[in-house]
């Protein structure tokens, strides 16, 4: 079975300017070092790819082709205190869902953080938290858990919500998108089109850098956040 590889566009090798400045991003109050960041960071991408791993197939690579220590090199890459982001949970299922989000602020405590919304059916729900230097659903490091639970008890895992990272993905005070969708383009790889798939702004970036490397037209052109997709893979309400 043929695998893509996944690759990192030019524009993503360069971090984006941070989001804060000065040494203030890490006060007094905090416990959690620059170093101590990275190395959760590398844990979470080392997740990130492989037959079981977030994104699957389709991501292998990401380790070897991200920037050192994912981007946390000094205190200005941190989340700057006070600093907020947005995200967008999309339910594009025929019936009401519970997003179970999993972030990592240190600005907001020393261990990962989690937040329950419930989006209706066909409706964007919208929540602020604290600007997180890591963002996912369901869990970080753990690819097989329970990204988003419908309302008649089913359960959809988080491995298409591939984590995102401050600076690379999002930076504060921006927009993060997530998605419950139908696995119009077998992004599992198990030829069942219908099932519904947890999916993150950031596998939408990385497929759409991958299918442009390759001169596929899988993705959509838009890469703000919101339908940055293409039709091919995001299908319509369902069940």
């Amino acid at each position: 079975m043929f695998h893509r590889l996944w690759i990192l566009p030019p524009a993503l090798a360069i971090l984006l300017s941070s989001c804060v400045s000065g040494p203030s991003a890490i006060t007094g109050a905090d416990s959690k070092t620059v170093s101590a960041v990275a190395e959760k960071a590398a844990e979470v991408a080392s997740q990130i790819g492989g037959p079981t791993g977030f994104g699957g197939m389709d991501m292998s690579g990401y380790m070897q082709a991200a920037p050192s220590q994912m981007g946390f090199n000094s205190p200005d890459d941190l989340a700057s205190p006070g600093g907020m982001m947005t995200v967008r949970l999309h339910n594009q299922a025929g019936q009401a869902c519970t997003f179970h989000l999993a972030y990592f602020s240190t600005q907001a405590d020393p261990n990962d953080q989690t937040q329950d919304v419930t989006v209706p059916p066909g409706q964007v729900g919208t929540v602020q938290i604290p600007c997180a230097e890591m963002m996912g659903l369901g869990s970080l490091d753990n690819p097989l858990a329970v990204g988003c639970t419908l309302a008649d008890g089913q359960i959809v895992a988080n491995m298409m919500a591939v984590p995102g990272f401050l600076n690379m993905d999002y930076n504060c005070g921006s927009t993060y998108d997530m998605y419950l969708t139908p696995d119009a383009g077998d992004l599992t790889g198990d030829g069942n089109t219908n099932e519904l798939i947890t999916m993150s702004n950031a596998m939408q970036t990385h497929m759409q850098s991958m299918s442009g490397a390759m001169g596929g037209g899988m993705m959509g052109s838009n890469t703000s956040g919101g339908g940055m997709m293409g039709g091919n893979m995001m299908g319509g309400n369902a069940p």
